[in-house]
């Protein structure tokens, strides 16, 4: 198709036009939108949506050139009210006719206030009649809860409750009214048997137990027994019930714990350990947990319950509620802290295994700190127990943490698990936990007496009497440990640390069974340490048996740890000549005239050690007259200084 011929230049072609090609063919010819043929162009009647001239060269981008084909409504609008008269196809698309005009709103009418009724006069609210004062209803109430018919009770307590959730005024003449009270509490024996006038009952101390007012109003007119009557209804009742008295130990603590206690409450909490709503249990085991600490009578009866430890446990192992999990994990420790009988049935319950799955999955700090202390005071009782080698491992994971409680149980729980068994003494050699508890050693030699103790005892199991004590002991001596090691028994006081320098003096011993190390602690100077700490223990030992002979077994024990590393080391030439040189074979002398006992035995092979077996009492005398004469040179020396 041409261009109509004219005597303007033909304009060059505009940016969104593409030339058209007689071979293609067209899609829709007759559509000129469609059509991919270019169409002629009108210059009279055409309508450029960018450009004032529509051959003029645009400065815009092509992309920002609106061809015509997405013009807004309003343009093609526009377009169609200049060219209704105009013939041939447009660029824009075809023409429309306008809008319709859209004809105004009708005239409001002169009394239109009148026709709205939000524009009538609003008549006058009746005024509400008044209320009676609380003060003139309570005693027709008091009539009321009186009655023997249940139905007429269970509605009138229903009225005061009401009085009391309202607050205010009504509240405290409720409160203040210990007649109306007494009257509530004997109405408990007025239930028919269907248990609605005890649920309501129930549901109103549990709202007056709300304050603290409320609680002594209750306290003071006996109502503790009466609740504790009840606890065996049905949940619904047992929700008010337990909440009040929870309410109690909360606020009054030692008084209501003591009346509870009176009442045989602790048993009737212990019984609803078999309910199966976990809020009720999460309430009763926070119960518990009140009496043990503000009853000393409820924490012994608990720490005796074995029907308590069974259903605490059950719970613990299957429930999935956070706070009834932590709320039982405090009762654990306290319960665990008791006789050696609770705590086997601790262990006949597998509560090992309970405990360190808690430990492997729980999130709270708090449950998997009451897990581990509850651990360490079963674990004494656990020293031959089989199968931990799951807890051993959780635990020695839990020394390459940085949580310092969690590491503090850890230890003590280690060490009493190796006390007496060889498996776990060779299962934590081969979790690198010599290494750990090194580290932990050396890190805290200034630091926790606790943690020294534990970690030294530890070590002092792990280093004789199993398979993997050579490597224990070889760990040790590789990770510089032994210069700390001796240094604690200068640094501590044996009086002040007693725990410490018995398990130091204990693991010295133990490493001075292989004689590679035997060296290096003579090098440390760990034969003085230990010959001037029997010096002095034997010193106090001979007041502690003047004075008080309970002690004396103690002192006993810690001579014959010292005799004992001195036995092992003895055997190393450069070891007899210090001992030689302390002068301290009188005191062994005297141990080896002991009736027979294990001391005396130990004295003896010292003694025989170091070839002195013949001559004791030749050596006691000289050691008598040397320690004569040091005593005059001394006091010659005073007497020099004074003149």
């Amino acid at each position: 198709m041409d261009y109509p011929t004219s005597n303007r230049v033909p304009p060059p072609p505009m940016h969104h036009q593409i030339p058209s090609h007689p071979s293609h063919p067209m899609h829709h010819p007759q559509h000129p939108l469609l059509s991919n043929q270019l169409q002629p162009i009108n210059p009279e009647t055409h309508t450029s949506m960018w450009l004032d001239d529509p051959y003029a060269v645009s400065n815009a981008s092509v992309s920002q050139r609106d061809s015509g084909f997405n013009s807004r409504a309003a343009s093609l609008r526009s377009i169609d009210s200049t060219v209704t008269n105009t013939t041939g196809p447009l660029h824009h698309g075809t023409t429309t006719p306008g809008y319709e005009p859209i004809p105004p709103p009708p005239p409001l009418p002169p009394d239109h206030e009148n026709i709205h009724p939000q524009y009538t006069e609003m008549q006058p609210a009746p005024v509400p009649q008044s209320r009676p004062e609380p003060s003139q209803v309570l005693p027709e109430l008091l009539n009321l809860i009186m009655e023997d018919d249940p139905v007429i009770v269970r509605e009138a307590v229903s009225l005061t409750h009401v009085l009391v959730k309202e607050g205010g005024e009504g509240r405290s003449e409720v409160i203040r009214n210990r007649n109306i009270i007494h009257a509530l509490l004997e109405s408990f024996s007025k239930d028919s048997g269907d248990g609605k006038l005890i649920f309501v009952l129930a549901s109103f101390f549990h709202g007056l137990s709300q304050q603290q007012e409320g609680l002594r109003a209750i306290l003071d007119c006996g109502g503790i027994p009466r609740l504790i009557q009840i606890l065996d209804s049905p949940d619904s009742t047992v929700n008010f019930v337990i909440t009040a008295l929870h309410n109690f130990l909360i606020v009054l603590q030692e008084q209501s714990a003591n009346e509870i206690d009176r009442c045989n409450g602790t048993q009737s909490f212990i019984n609803l350990l078999h309910s199966t709503s976990d809020k009720l249990l999460t309430l009763v085991s926070d119960c518990l947990l009140k009496m043990s600490i503000y009853n000393l009578n409820s924490k012994l009866f608990i720490q005796n319950s074995e029907e308590c430890v069974q259903r605490l446990l059950s719970i613990f192992d299957t429930t999935k509620y956070d706070k009834l999990l932590l709320t039982i994990s405090k009762l654990f420790p306290i319960i665990s802290s008791g006789n050696e009988i609770i705590k086997r049935v601790f262990l006949q319950l597998n509560a090992l295994s309970i405990f360190e799955k808690q430990i492997r999955v729980t999130k709270s700090i708090r449950i998997r700190h009451n897990c581990l202390i509850a651990l360490r005071n079963i674990s004494d009782q656990a020293t031959r127990m089989r199968d931990v080698d799951s807890l051993i491992q959780q635990l020695a994971a839990i020394l390459l943490t940085d949580d310092h409680q969690s590491i503090l149980c850890s230890l003590g729980i280690l060490s009493n698990l190796t006390a007496d068994n060889r498996i776990n003494k060779s299962l934590l050699v081969k979790l690198n936990g010599v290494q750990t508890l090194m580290q932990k050693l050396m890190m805290n030699a200034d630091g926790n007496d606790d943690l020294i103790e534990a970690a030294l005892c530890t070590l002092r199991h792990v280093t004789a009497r199993h398979d993997l004590e050579n490597e224990a002991r070889e760990s040790i001596r590789k990770s510089y440990g032994i210069g700390n090691i001796v240094k604690l028994l200068r640094d501590k006081n044996f009086k002040e640390h007693w725990g410490i320098i018995k398990a130091t003096v204990g693991l010295i011993k133990n490493l001075s069974l292989s004689p590679t190390i035997i060296a290096q602690l003579c090098e440390q100077n760990a034969v003085r340490r230990l010959i001037e700490l029997l010096i002095n223990v034997d010193r106090e030992r001979t007041k502690i048996f003047d004075e008080n002979k309970q002690y004396l077994r103690q002192f006993d024990i810690m001579i014959e740890i010292i005799l004992g590393a001195l036995n092992n080391l003895v055997k190393d030439s450069s070891c007899k000549s210090i001992i030689k040189e302390m002068n301290c074979t009188s005191i062994v002398i005297r141990y080896s005239n002991m009736p027979s006992c294990t001391l005396q035995q130990i004295s003896s092979i010292l003694l025989k050690e170091l070839n002195v077996d013949r001559d004791r009492n030749q050596l006691s005398d000289l050691s008598s007259h040397q320690q004569l004469n040091n005593n005059n040179h001394m006091m010659d020396s005073r007497h020099i200084r004074q003149q």
